[in-house]
C-alpha cells in the first residue's frame, strides 16, 4: 500500500492542478466532481485514486486535494459558498501557475512566523495559542473522518441480512414506499425492491443492491447489477459501505444503458447522520477568554 501512495501526487503537485481543474469545470465544482477532474488532468491510475485515507471513507487523493483547497482559500484563490462546493474567485480565475503555487509558500511563511510568536509566548510564560488551531474551514473538511470510520467499521460487522435491513429503513426514511428484502431469494443480485412517488402523481419501481466492501466496487459489479435489473425498472440504486472506482462511476453513468445511482460509504454515513439514525450530532461549547479585556480594566 505504501509503495502504492508513493505514486499519488504530493500535496505540493496539486496547487496548479486544482485551479486547473475548476477552469475546466466553468469555475465551480463539488468535492467529488473536483477529484475526478483532477484525477483526470494528471492522469492518475484508478487503482491509485481509489486508496483509502487511512480506514476511509475518504480517499487519500481527495484528503489531499481537501488540503490544498484550504491553502487556496486561505490565499485568496478559491471560495467555499457552502459546504462541499468550490468556486474560483476573480484572483483564481486569473493567477498564473506561479502565482497559484506561490501560495504555499506564503502560507509556509506564515505558519513559521506562528510557531515563532508561540514559542515567544510560551518563554514568556503563555502557553496558550487559540492562534494555531485549525480554521473552520479546516474543521469542517477533516473533522468527518473520525466519526465515519467508526460507524462504518460498525457497519462492516453487520451480517449481510441485517446490512440489508439497515438500507431497507434507509430508503423507507427517504420517502420510499412498498421496500421489500428479496435478497435471501437470489433474485438475481438485487437485494431490494421499493417504490418511489412524485409529486403524489408518478411512481417508479426502484430496484437496489447493498454491499458490505471495505475496499472499492469495480465496474464489473455495476455491470452485473444492470444486467439482473434488465426488462423490470430503468430506476437503481447501488448502496455500498466501501468506495466506487473512478471507472465505476463512468460506468454507472454511461451513454446508452439505465444510468445506476450510488451511493458510497461517505454518502451512506452522511444519509443516516443527516437522518439521525444510530447517530446523534451534538453541539459542543467552546469557551474563549478574551485576555485583553481584563488587562484594559
Amino acid at each position: 500500500m505504501s509503495e502504492l501512495i508513493d505514486g499519488l501526487p504530493k500535496h505540493d503537485e496539486l496547487f496548479w492542478p486544482v485551479v486547473r481543474a475548476l477552469r475546466q469545470l466553468d469555475g465551480s465544482a463539488d468535492n467529488e466532481q473536483l477529484v475526478e477532474k483532477v484525477s483526470e488532468l494528471l492522469e492518475i491510475d484508478d487503482d491509485l485514486t481509489a486508496i483509502p485515507h487511512k480506514a476511509g471513507p475518504q480517499t487519500e487523493i481527495a484528503y489531499r486535494i481537501a488540503w490544498v483547497k484550504s491553502w487556496l482559500k486561505w490565499g485568496g484563490m478559491v471560495d467555499n459558498p457552502r459546504r462541499a462546493v468550490w468556486v474560483l474567485t476573480e484572483r483564481g480565475r486569473g493567477a498564473t501557475e506561479e502565482e497559484v503555487n506561490a501560495v504555499r509558500q506564503r502560507r509556509r511563511a506564515e505558519a513559521a512566523r506562528k510557531r515563532k510568536a508561540k514559542l515567544s509566548r510560551i518563554e514568556n510564560g503563555d502557553a496558550e495559542d487559540l492562534e494555531d488551531a485549525p480554521s473552520s474551514e479546516e474543521l469542517d473538511e477533516f473533522a468527518d473522518d473520525a466519526w465515519q470510520n467508526e460507524l462504518l467499521d460498525i457497519i462492516r460487522t453487520m451480517e449481510a441480512p441485517a446490512f440489508e435491513r439497515l438500507a431497507r429503513q434507509l430508503l423507507l426514511s427517504l420517502g420510499f414506499s412498498h421496500v421489500e428484502v428479496v435478497g435471501k431469494s437470489g433474485d438475481g443480485g438485487i437485494d431490494l425492491l421499493g417504490v418511489v412517488k412524485i409529486n403524489d402523481v408518478l411512481t417508479f419501481r426502484v430496484l437496489a443492491q447493498c454491499k458490505r466492501y471495505k475496499g472499492t466496487v469495480a465496474p464489473k459489479d455495476i455491470r452485473d447489477f444492470r444486467g439482473a435489473m434488465q426488462g423490470r425498472t430503468d430506476k437503481a440504486i447501488y448502496i455500498t459501505s466501501g468506495r466506487y472506482s473512478r471507472d465505476a462511476r463512468k460506468e454507472a453513468s454511461r451513454d446508452g444503458v439505465p444510468e445506476i445511482d450510488l451511493v458510497d460509504g461517505e454518502a451512506l454515513a452522511n444519509l443516516l447522520k443527516r437522518l439521525q439514525m444510530g447517530v446523534e450530532t451534538k453541539l459542543v461549547e467552546r469557551v474563549i477568554i478574551h485576555r485583553d479585556f481584563f488587562s484594559k480594566i
